[in-house]
């Protein structure tokens, strides 16, 4: 028996590979500091109240080239 035969058999013999199960991981814990909170949500509303700023802007200058 060659040894591309005796390959094949060995590799239609043996038991198909399971994956690992799949386990949940946690997020990890928020930092919890009161002040980063206040922080970041004080920069969202910094960077939303920017762009709403922006669009504000933009269709205010497209009023005005494409009014007349």
């Amino acid at each position: 028996m060659s040894t591309r035969e005796q390959s094949a058999v060995t590799h239609e013999q043996a038991d198909p590979v399971e994956p690992a199960p799949v386990m949940a991981v946690p997020a990890p814990a928020a930092a919890g500091n009161a002040k980063v909170r206040m922080l970041a949500l004080g920069l969202w509303g910094v960077v939303g109240g920017l762009l709403v700023y922006g669009v504000v802007q933009t269709v205010m200058k497209a009023g005005a080239l494409f009014g007349g």
